[in-house]
């Protein structure tokens, strides 16, 4: 399974989010350059960077975002304010191995599938964030009204073939990640899943695993020090 250090961005720092509420959020010491560097160096398969001012409409971290990627070793997938294609291919040309593309998936179909056409479906990760079982948008505060699974299906009936799944309730809350979604979503879909909310420890990532989980974004855990790359690889069928 992939592992993916998350790095919130919001006013120039490194934060992570209470169940996706900009008012309630910790705010990391290490700068977001360093962290990017400490995490690749431990063992990350790749850095998920989320711009949060933008996905918020209310900034840009846009210059942080360019240095993670022009400095990293590893994949850098990038998400947060993609609300047009020309956006999203602006980060792909910038040298991001992939964009995350959610609002833009459901308010404009015909731009998002445009990505894939043009720059392939790798390339591409769709967002699929969910709150009480329902796809949630524009930073999480509008719901589409649509439930989790077949929100997935029709993604995947158009194209996508990475799907990001964020359980909005239970990020940043030490909880546990929503397993049996994760699990529903596999005996769903043939999309690689990427799984993120929740996640605690290593026995977390195991299960995510089991039920079906192709990647996982680790993001308090790791700030906290209860999930050590280094140990997971040592897991063994985390590769």
């Amino acid at each position: 399974m992939e592992l993916w250090a998350a790095i919130d961005l919001m006013e120039g720092s490194a934060v992570t989010l209470v169940q996706g509420r900009a008012d309630e959020r910790t705010v990391w010491e290490e700068s977001p350059l360093q962290l990017a560097k400490r995490w690749q160096d431990e063992g990350a398969d790749g850095l998920h960077i989320i711009d949060l001012d933008a996905a918020f409409g209310r900034g840009s971290n846009a210059e942080t975002v360019r240095r993670v990627i022009e400095g990293s070793k590893v994949p850098v997938q990038v998400g947060g304010g993609m609300r047009s294609a020309k956006v999203a291919s602006g980060w792909l040309e910038a040298g991001a191995a992939r964009v995350i593309v959610g609002t833009l998936a459901f308010s404009d179909p015909a731009a998002a599938r445009g990505l894939v056409e043009t720059h392939g479906a790798e390339r591409v990760v769709v967002a699929a964030d969910y709150r009480e079982g329902m796809i949630v948008t524009k930073g999480w505060k509008e719901s589409q009204g649509i439930p989790i699974v077949a929100g997935a299906r029709r993604l995947e009936g158009e194209g996508f073939r990475n799907l990001l799944t964020t359980a909005v309730g239970r990020d940043g809350m030490r909880s546990g990640p929503d397993v049996a979604t994760v699990r529903e979503l596999s005996l769903a879909t043939r999309m690689k899943i990427l799984a993120s909310g929740g996640i605690r420890d290593l026995r977390d990532l195991v299960e995510l695993e089991r039920a079906g989980a192709q990647g996982a974004i680790i993001g308090r855990a790791l700030y906290e020090e209860t999930v050590s790359l280094s140990e997971a690889r040592k897991k063994g069928g985390m590769a």
